[in-house]
């Protein structure tokens, strides 16, 4: 076998998992992003009716927020307009951005992601929350495919600079 072959090799293995890690973070993004949308669209029908009042001002003002006759009104209101849907939609957009440039999505990402999620669900049960596991489970197995990729990276590289005649000047 050739050096030349060998190298061909773990470029692709390298190549690969570079692609699998994008793929992965890609998917984590468009789930994120899914299930942020998928929120809004079932609390929209859901608080519909509600939202003439919302608009005249039915929740203005202390009085009004604090007014047990406005409870279901404002509890309908953090579920749609004051959800976390909206930033879980632009946090996947900026996820699968990252990905299809090639930008490595920070590590601490999924796993608080994770927590969140986790928590969640655990206090507001039934819920959606286990559905945010599956972006979840993506981003993690993004990061490790990326660490496995820099640590065949960083073989190869220490490989290839302790071998003689690998083109450096010797002094």
């Amino acid at each position: 076998m050739s050096i030349g072959t060998s190298s061909t090799v773990k470029l692709s293995a390298d190549a690969s998992g570079r692609a699998r890690t994008r793929t992965l973070n890609l998917w984590a993004g468009r789930t994120t992003a899914a299930i942020g949308v998928v929120h809004i669209a079932f609390f929209t029908v859901r608080t519909w009716p509600r939202w003439g009042d919302w608009i005249g001002g039915a929740l203005h003002g202390t009085d009004a927020i604090q007014n047990p006759a406005n409870a279901v009104s404002r509890g309908e209101f953090w579920a749609l307009l004051g959800s976390f849907a909206v930033p879980l939609i632009l946090l996947g957009l900026l996820i699968a951005r990252m990905a299809q440039t090639g930008q490595e999505v920070p590590r601490h990402l999924g796993w608080a992601l994770g927590a969140w999620v986790l928590v969640c669900g655990w206090i507001l049960e039934p819920s959606g929350f286990p559905l945010g596991l599956v972006p979840v489970t993506l981003l993690l197995l993004a990061q490790r495919a990326s660490r496995a990729s820099r640590a065949s990276r960083a073989s190869r590289t220490s490989r290839t600079s302790s071998r003689p005649g690998n083109g450096r000047k010797e002094a």
